[in-house]
C-alpha cells in the first residue's frame, strides 16, 4: 500500500530548493542593481563641476511612529554658461535623535551665500550631485550594494552546498535501476 504524501525529508529538501532558487534570484537582482549603480556613480563622477551658491539650508525632522528622521534640504543656485539654474538637494536619511548633531553642524557651517562645488548633468543642467566626498548629502551606494551582493551570493553558495549534500538519492545511484532490462 502506498501513501500519497511525500516523506518529510523530501518536503524539507523541496523547501531548501525553493530557498536556493530565491537566493539565486536575489543574487542576480543584487548583481544587476550593483552594476547599474556603479555605472551611474562612474557617469556622475565625469559630470562637469560648477561652483554653486547656497540660497537656503535647513535640517528637517519627520516623524513616523516613534522614529524620528532627519535630513538636510538645501536650495542651490549656479550658472552653466549664461543659463542660471536653481535646484534642491537632499541629504541621506539619518536616524535617531542622537545622530542629528552632525547634520545640524553641517547646516550651521553652510549659511546662505556659502559656495559649494556640485557636478551637473550635461543633458539636464538642473540635476546635480555633490562633488565633495565628505558631504552628508550623497554617499556612493556602490560599496553598500557590493556588500549586499556578497551576502546574497554567500547565502546562495551555502544553500547550494547544503542542498547538494542533502538531496535525496535515487535508486540508480545505489546500483539499482527502475528501468526494465527487457522491453
Amino acid at each position: 500500500m502506498t501513501t500519497a504524501t511525500a516523506p518529510k525529508s523530501q518536503l524539507v529538501w523541496l523547501g531548501l530548493v525553493a530557498l536556493v532558487a530565491l537566493s539565486g534570484l536575489c543574487t542576480i537582482f543584487a548583481a544587476v542593481a550593483t552594476a547599474a549603480q556603479a555605472w551611474q556613480d562612474q557617469a556622475q563622477a565625469r559630470w562637469p563641476e560648477v561652483a554653486a551658491r547656497i540660497d537656503r539650508c535647513s535640517l528637517t525632522q519627520t516623524s513616523t511612529g516613534q522614529r524620528n528622521k532627519y535630513y538636510i534640504r538645501c536650495r542651490l543656485s549656479y550658472a552653466v554658461g549664461p543659463e542660471q539654474n536653481v535646484t534642491t538637494v537632499f541629504s541621506i536619511w539619518r536616524y535617531p535623535l542622537s545622530r542629528s548633531g552632525p547634520l545640524q553642524e553641517w547646516v550651521d557651517q553652510h549659511p546662505q551665500g556659502t559656495p559649494i562645488v556640485v557636478r551637473y548633468d550635461p543633458a539636464n543642467h538642473s540635476k546635480v550631485v555633490m562633488a565633495a566626498t565628505d558631504m552628508v548629502f550623497r554617499v556612493p551606494r556602490t560599496a553598500n550594494n557590493v556588500k549586499l551582493l556578497e551576502v546574497w551570493a554567500g547565502s546562495f553558495l551555502v544553500l547550494v552546498t547544503i542542498a547538494g549534500f542533502t538531496r535525496p538519492r535515487s535508486g540508480w545511484r545505489n546500483g539499482y535501476s527502475s528501468m526494465p532490462l527487457n522491453s
